[in-house]
C-alpha cells in the first residue's frame, strides 16, 4: 500500500484524501465479499474460488495501466478488492479449521509477508525509478499470477468445523440462554477490537513512504526500510505462533501495546534514516503479532466455524477507515496527528481485547456452573 500510494502520488495529480479514498474503495469491496463469504464459503469448490480470485485480481491490476482518472482507478481497485477479498476469506476459513488457530494464524501471517517483502525490495530500487507506476502494476500482477499456481494445492472442500465439546440433551436446554451472551457478543467485540487495531495500523502504514519523504529521506532508502519492515512483520507472526498461550492471552497483547507506542514515538522523532527504519521495524513487528492474537481469539470463541471468516473484515474495514482518516488527518494537520490516531486505536483495541478475554472466562464459568446445577 505505501508503495502504491507513493507511486500514484507521483504519477497522478491526486490529493492525499483521494489516495486514501481509493484504498477505502478497495477495502469496501474486500469487506463486501468477506461478509458474503459467510454464506457460501463452505458450499463451493475452493480450487475454483481461488482461481477465480486470482484471475479477477490480475485482470484488475493490468487494467489500471489503461486509465488515469480518479473514478476509473477507484472502480478498478474495487474489482481488485473483490478478488483479493475472496482469496483472503478462503485463507481465514482454512486457518480457522486448524486445531490450534493461534499458531495457524501466526504462521499464516508470517508466511504471507514474504511475497510483499520481495516486492518492497525490488520495486523502489529496480522498477519504480525506471518504469514508474506502470512497472509497479506489472510486477504486482506477475507476483499474483505466480502465487496463483498454489491454487492446485488446495482441497476442493474444507473439513466441517468441529464445535466445542458437545453437551448432553438435558444441558442444551439449560445453557441455551447463555449462548448469545457467551458466543455472539464476545465475537462481535473481538472483531471490533481487531478492526480498531488495524485501522490505526493502516492509517500510519499507508503513508509511511510519504512521511519518510517529508522528513527528507530518499525513496530508495524508505523502500529498504519498508521491505525490512515486512520481514519484521513476518517475524512478529512467527513469534506469536511460537508464544501461543504460554503467557495467557492478555499479557502478550499488553506487552505489544508498549512496543507499538514506542515505535510511533520513534517514527515521530526520527531525524535520520536509521532511527526511522528502527521505528518501522518495531511498528511492523506489532502488526502480525497483534493480528494473530485477535484472529485466534475470534476463532476460539466462534462455535459455529462460520463467523471466523469475518476476521477478514478486520483488514478490510480497517483498510477503509485507516487510509481515509489518515489521508485527511495528514492533509489537514500533518503526519503527527496520523501517528497519534494510530496510538489511540492501539490502546482502545487492546483494552477491548483484554475485556473480552476476561469476561469470556467469567461467563463460561457461570455457564458451566449453571449447567451442572440443572
Amino acid at each position: 500500500m505505501p508503495m502504491i500510494l507513493g507511486s500514484m502520488a507521483q504519477a497522478f495529480n491526486f490529493s492525499e484524501s483521494q489516495l486514501g479514498d481509493i484504498m477505502a474503495v478497495f477495502n469496501l469491496t474486500f469487506t463486501a465479499i468477506a461478509i458474503a463469504a459467510l454464506f457460501f464459503i463452505r458450499l463451493i469448490n475452493w480450487k475454483f474460488t481461488s482461481i477465480l480470485g486470482i484471475g479477477l485480481s490480475v485482470t484488475s491490476l493490468l487494467a489500471l495501466n489503461l486509465v488515469s482518472s480518479f473514478w476509473a482507478m477507484a472502480i478498478l481497485f474495487g474489482l481488485l478488492g473483490l478478488g483479493i477479498g475472496g482469496l483472503y476469506s478462503l485463507g481465514m476459513v482454512i486457518m480457522g479449521d486448524s486445531e490450534n488457530p493461534d499458531r495457524a494464524f501466526g504462521i499464516k501471517l508470517g508466511l504471507e509477508a514474504f511475497p510483499a517483502t520481495v516486492l518492497l525490495l525490488i520495486l523502489p530500487t529496480f522498477v519504480i525509478p525506471v518504469y514508474g507506476f506502470t512497472g509497479l502494476i506489472y510486477a504486482m500482477a506477475a507476483m499474483c499470477l505466480i502465487i496463483g499456481f498454489c491454487s492446485g494445492l488446495l482441497p476442493a472442500r474444507g473439513v466441517q468445523h468441529q464445535a466445542k465439546p458437545a453437551v448432553s440433551a438435558d444441558q442444551k436446554s439449560s445453557v441455551a440462554a447463555w449462548s448469545f451472551t457467551t458466543d455472539i457478543i464476545p465475537s462481535i467485540f473481538s472483531l471490533s477490537a481487531g478492526i480498531i487495531f488495524f485501522s490505526g495500523i493502516l492509517a500510519t502504514w499507508a503513508f509511511l513512504e510519504i512521511i519518510g519523504i517529508e522528513k527528507g529521506f530518499l525513496p530508495s532508502r524508505i523502500g529498504w526500510a519498508l521491505s525490512l519492515g515486512m520481514i519484521m512483520s513476518a517475524v512478529g507472526g512467527f513469534v506469536a505462533a511460537w508464544l501461543g498461550r504460554k503467557l495467557g492471552r492478555s499479557v502478550p497483547m499488553l506487552l505489544i501495546l508498549v512496543v507499538n507506542l514506542a515505535s510511533l514515538v520513534m517514527l515521530l522523532q526520527s531525524t535520520a534514516i536509521t532511527s526511522f527504519t528502527l521505528g518501522v521495524l518495531l511498528f511492523t513487528f506489532c502488526v502480525n503479532y497483534g493480528l494473530a492474537y485477535f484472529f485466534g481469539l475470534s476463532a476460539e470463541i466462534d462455535i459455529s466455524g462460520r463467523l471466523v471468516v469475518l476476521c477478514a473484515t478486520t483488514l478490510s474495514v480497517g483498510g477503509i477507515v485507516g487510509p481515509a482518516l489518515g489521508g485527511r488527518l495528514m492533509e489537514a494537520n500533518g503526519f503527527e496527528y496520523v501517528l497519534l490516531f494510530s496510538a489511540i486505536c492501539s490502546c482502545l483495541a487492546v483494552l477491548i481485547y483484554v475485556a473480552v478475554v476476561e469476561s469470556t472466562k467469567r461467563l463460561k464459568s457461570y455457564r458451566n456452573e449453571y449447567a451442572s446445577k440443572n
